[in-house]
């Protein structure tokens, strides 16, 4: 009967230690998880603003083309 009772506490006490450890694990997770997410936004708003610097060389550009052929146009008229 004792053994039995061994038995039950040594399994109690593994369970106790899993539980544990799963909830440190759990917890450095999260910490994990929000960090990326963090980092996420990060990059989402530089993605952002890349994309609008994009536009106004792309505007620029197609600008100073538009200069260029009207000052070939001039040339050959």
């Amino acid at each position: 009967m004792a053994d039995k009772f061994e038995e039950l506490e040594k399994r109690i006490a593994r369970t106790i230690e899993l539980v544990k450890t799963t909830r440190q694990e759990k917890a450095q997770a999260e910490k994990e998880l929000a960090a990326a997410q963090k980092q996420i936004g990060v990059l989402e708003r530089e993605m952002d603003q890349l994309r609008h610097e994009r536009e106004l060389v792309k505007s620029k550009v197609e600008s100073l083309l538009e200069m260029l052929s009207e000052l070939n146009e001039e040339t050959l008229a």
